[in-house]
């Protein structure tokens, strides 16, 4: 595998906007790529999610490794979403979408329609006024107006993020140092899945749920912004009897049917046991210490260790 500086050049700048269907898939591929290298199969499903009568939204999955035969899935999610210009906070494991963020990421729709408006009334008006429809100004008006609308409707969404180093690039890249760390039977006891959505609606998680029949069964390690902080922490629900020495596991859920599973992020808990993300969702989320990568790649490998079934030692006899 390369440096890590080298992946944090390739999947944090070459590709560290994943918030279009080309940028998905053109990141699926070069991952993919990495992976194989690495001992891992990738398998890529897409779901459609219907949002009105004849109108759905595709979702795109990778499932690495054997899933139904592994002991533990880890997850995270590697879509980015809507530059919130550092107004909104960002909490780890939330559900990302509400009311007051959406229109946060519209307010560059705004400003286009106030400028369309201005324009029309106080710069091209007048002169068409005395000139007519069909004049300089005319056409300018006209021509500015149907630019402007095609800004609004291709920002519709909001305007992509295009720094998204900790939130949630530094995830995939401890994943990816943790499977290079591992060894065959690990590889064999550990699968990983990259889901969509993690930036808006969770579906990527409702599509693993629906992957078998087995599924649900399985331990399960939910990852989100491990970049965010050199100290990592662990929560789960009261449902998972699971306790390690050396950690300390703090009480939390995501939504979600499975009952085993933790939740890794970094950072610090603030009085609602929330953990924020710094610079989440900006411009200025552009930093990432590949130092801070390899701690934490270590500590996880460490704790799959202790989730995996033992290997079987073999007898020898004389």
């Amino acid at each position: 595998m390369d440096s890590l500086k080298d992946l944090i050049f390739r999947y944090c700048v070459l590709f560290g906007k994943r918030f279009s269907y080309k940028e998905k898939i053109g990141f699926l591929r070069v991952i993919s790529k990495e992976l194989i290298q690495l001992g891992y199969y990738v398998d890529a499903k897409i779901a459609k999610l219907q949002l009105a009568k004849k109108k759905y939204e595709n979702y795109y999955n990778a499932y690495i490794g054997d899933l139904d035969n592994a002991d533990v899935i880890v997850c995270t999610y590697y879509d980015t979403g809507v530059n919130y210009f550092n107004l909104a906070k960002i909490f780890a494991f939330e559900q990302r979408f509400s009311k007051p963020r959406y229109f946060l990421g519209l307010i560059p729709v705004f400003i286009l329609l106030a400028i369309a408006i201005a324009l029309n009334l106080f710069v091209f008006l007048p002169d068409i006024q005395l000139s007519g429809m069909y004049s300089l100004s005319g056409a300018l008006a006209i021509i500015s107006t149907l630019l402007l609308f095609y800004l609004i409707l291709k920002c519709k969404k909001g305007v992509a993020n295009k720094k998204n180093f900790v939130s949630n690039t530094s995830s995939i890249l401890v994943m990816l140092n943790t499977i290079n760390k591992m060894d065959k039977y690990q590889k064999k006891r550990v699968a990983f899945v990259l889901y969509d959505g993690g930036c808006s609606n969770q579906y990527g998680i409702k599509m693993l749920e629906n992957y078998s029949d087995k599924i649900n069964k399985k331990k399960v390690i939910f990852l989100d912004s491990l970049g965010n902080s050199e100290s990592l922490l662990f929560f789960k629900p009261k449902s998972f009897d699971f306790d390690a020495e050396q950690i300390e596991f703090h009480e939390g859920k995501v939504e979600t049917t499975f009952k085993n599973y933790l939740m890794i992020t970094s950072g610090k808990l603030n009085e609602n046991n929330q953990v924020q993300i710094n610079n989440a969702h900006s411009r200025n989320d552009k930093g990432l210490s590949d130092t801070i990568i390899e701690q934490h790649s270590k500590s996880l490998h460490s704790l799959l260790a202790l989730l995996i079934t033992p290997k079987k030692s073999k007898n020898t006899t004389n």
